[in-house]
């Protein structure tokens, strides 16, 4: 018997992810799908697909993740491979149909003046939820993001920051956190930055409408999934932006 889809009330209840946050994470798992029907031993980007994959689905409901984890297990065994597979996908696509029912794709999140927490805890769910990377863009960043967010990261990552004001504070900090926490981290300066942008795991784009600094104390703000088809090309051009930066 399948397990039933949790609803809106009681998924804002038992969930420590934004369905906005989850939602993306569960479209990203589509767009960057290695390639999981054939025959043969996986290798690491597989195994980390599957492990993402299950994570996402116990956020999304924690009955239906234990059927899937299973399935997952057995792909990666290559035993009955090809139904497997199948069922994972299915999972998948069921994930993304409940919370769009419940949660308009477009939605978003908004955040009038003074919501300063609200902000805060929706956007270190969203930096929370990177496993391999994070690039974060905003002019006017400062070492908020290393206390208020970064801290928060589950594992070292990869982790870019490009930025325009506040060196000095950016500096002293990306240094005392690396030096304790570990993971890549490095810091450049543009005076071309207009965005406020974090990608997550390069295959997720977020759109901030005010600095991370200051976000939600005194003007209205939001914090919106990018288009999944504009991602990578969103990515490229800061890419370049940071190629072009100056490394502090």
């Amino acid at each position: 018997m399948t397990s039933p889809s949790p609803s809106a009330a009681s998924f804002r209840r038992t969930h420590r992810v934004t369905p906005q946050i989850l939602l993306e994470g569960l479209r990203s798992l589509l767009r960057t799908q290695p390639g999981l029907e054939g025959r043969g031993a996986y290798g690491a980007e597989e195994h980390a697909w599957l492990g993402r994959a299950t994570a996402l689905i116990g956020e999304w409901s924690p009955a239906q993740v234990v059927a899937f984890r299973v399935e997952a297990r057995y792909m990666a065994g290559n035993l009955n491979r090809q139904a497997n597979f199948g069922s994972v996908m299915t999972t998948i696509h069921e994930a993304i149909a409940n919370l769009e029912n419940n949660f308009p794709a477009d939605a978003g999140q908004v955040f009038g003046p003074g919501a300063v927490y609200d902000f805060f805890r929706a956007l270190n769910e969203l930096v929370a939820s990177a496993a391999q990377s994070l690039f974060i863009v905003d002019p006017y960043m400062d070492n908020v993001v290393f206390d208020g967010y970064l801290a928060n990261v589950k594992q070292p990552i990869a982790t870019r920051l490009l930025m325009h004001r506040y060196v000095n504070s950016i500096t002293a900090a990306a240094r005392a956190f690396q030096a304790q926490h570990g993971g890549q981290i490095e810091a450049r300066r543009s005076a071309d930055l207009h965005d406020r942008l974090v990608f997550v795991d390069g295959n997720q784009c977020w759109v901030l409408g005010a600095s991370i600094k200051d976000a939600a104390a005194k003007k209205p703000t939001y914090l919106a999934p990018l288009s999944g088809d504009l991602v990578a090309e969103k990515l490229r051009i800061y890419d370049g932006l940071w190629q072009a930066a100056t490394p502090i």
